[in-house]
């Protein structure tokens, strides 16, 4: 389309803004954040063009791309998308008004968007007065097109889910570096809005319920709900939420080399967060535990359970500084855990199950005893000292006893000072301790039975 100021350089192509979709009934809103900022320009690209006249009618001076792919900055973008994103009513993650902890907010996006600028067009004129003295500037115009290509990713199904391409524009503002970068700017946000409106991206960002939706949540007695993100969960909270009850399975008492395979099996891996780590099922209707570091403040994750099968779990319970999340996922007659009601003791051989470093070395076993038991001198929660070697993506998986039975999580790991090689020194979680914090008994009735 022809621009307003069309004797001055470049055609910048009009825009209107659409207006967003209503999210259709009993939908899910999806956690959304945006991701990266990308430009397919070089520096020193023509973009628009720069008059300065008694009309806005040139010749003109030619605008370039002067800062290559950072001349829109990343974190005013992902301010504008927030912001753009929340109005159209989508739940938007990596809140910026939160200040210290938009980090941890990101983790529970489901959906990551990232935009690569792909055409920008600019204009801009100062109109001078009749007597021919250029300090006076009778009046400014800019105006400012972008077409942004999307990209949006799904953490949970480890795939693209849409690729569009948009168009924002902006009229006004002041004819200097910080005006021209506003209008950048505000062009932008416009394509932000005009993707929010995009029938497929509302179909992503308001999702039909799923198996993972569906579920009916645990009780949790006195009205206090599950614990909502980065709300960790207050040692008052967790006292009040209602007692749920694990099958006490029959524990294995023959070495656990006679059914590894058992062991393995109920051992998962568990996506959530910025990375991978481990989990282990402690019912056979879905239950599972893992660290809180692990799920970090998501309410869904993905699961991989040892057959290769990959499902949607939900985190139905967390305990921050116990670094504990329950999850839950649909199924019926999983492979589980029997656990071990009696405490370690040291010199104990244990056996760790887990996915070191990467997802393809999931059900590796090591083995190890107990080197202590011990007090984390800052937080003063038990802690068991073991050998057996961990390393990052072991979190949340299982710390079993000679025979097989689960007796803790893994937590942490010290290395080696300058290097990442483990020291040998490795930290789990008691069972028992995990257990009370999440509010879980072991004996009775199956959850659902």
């Amino acid at each position: 389309m022809a621009s307003g100021l069309s004797g001055c350089g470049v055609n910048v192509r009009r825009t209107e803004i659409a207006e967003p979709p209503a999210p259709p009934p009993e939908s899910r809103r999806v956690p959304v954040r945006f991701g990266e900022l990308q430009a397919k320009l070089r520096r020193g690209d023509v973009i628009g063009g720069y008059v300065i006249g008694f009309t806005c009618i040139g010749p003109f001076d030619p605008i370039t791309w002067t800062s290559g792919r950072t001349m829109m900055d990343r974190e005013e973008v992902a301010d504008l998308f927030h912001e753009e994103m929340s109005t159209a009513g989508y739940d938007v993650a990596g809140n910026p008004n939160r200040l210290f902890e938009v980090a941890e907010d990101e983790e529970r996006a489901e959906l990551v968007v990232s935009a690569q600028i792909t055409d920008v067009k600019m204009n801009v004129c100062r109109k001078m007065g009749w007597w021919l003295v250029q300090s006076d500037i009778v009046g400014e115009e800019v105006e400012a097109s972008v077409k942004v290509d999307w990209t949006v990713y799904s953490r949970l199904e480890r795939r693209m889910v849409l690729r569009a391409s948009t168009w924002g524009y902006h009229a006004g503002g002041a004819a200097t570096e910080d005006g021209k970068v506003l209008a950048l700017e505000q062009a932008f946000a416009g394509a932000v809005a005009n993707l929010a409106a995009d029938p497929r991206f509302a179909a992503a960002g308001f999702a039909a319920p799923d198996a993972a939706s569906t579920m009916p949540a645990l009780e949790t007695g006195g009205g206090i709900g599950r614990t909502g993100p980065a709300a960790g969960m207050a040692t008052d909270d967790a006292a009040r939420l209602q007692a749920v009850r694990l099958a006490a399975l029959p524990p294995f008492t023959t070495p656990i080399q006679d059914h590894v395979d058992a062991v393995t099996g109920a051992t998962v891996l568990v996506s959530g967060g910025t990375g991978h780590g481990s989990g282990v099922l402690v019912s056979r209707d879905g239950l599972l535990l893992t660290n809180h570091h692990v799920v970090g403040e998501a309410e869904r994750v993905r699961v991989l359970l040892a057959d290769g099968t990959a499902v949607v779990g939900r985190v139905e319970r967390r305990h921050k500084p116990r670094d504990v999340a329950l999850v839950r996922i649909e199924g019926r007659g999983l492979p589980a855990l029997p656990v071990r009601t009696r405490p370690l003791t040291v010199s104990e051989d244990v056996y760790v199950v887990g996915a070191p470093l990467a997802e393809r070395m999931r059900g590796t076993v090591t083995r190890g005893i107990v080197s202590a038991l011990r007090r984390d001198r800052l937080t003063g929660l038990e802690e068991i000292q073991a050998d057996a070697s961990v390393q990052g993506g072991n979190s949340g998986g299982p710390l079993v006893d000679a025979q097989g039975n689960l007796a803790g999580l893994t937590v942490s790991m010290r290395t080696v000072p300058g290097s990442q090689a483990s020291a040998g020194l490795n930290f789990f979680i008691p069972i028992g301790d995990a257990l009370d914090r999440l509010r879980l008994q072991v004996g009775g009735l199956e959850v659902g039975d």
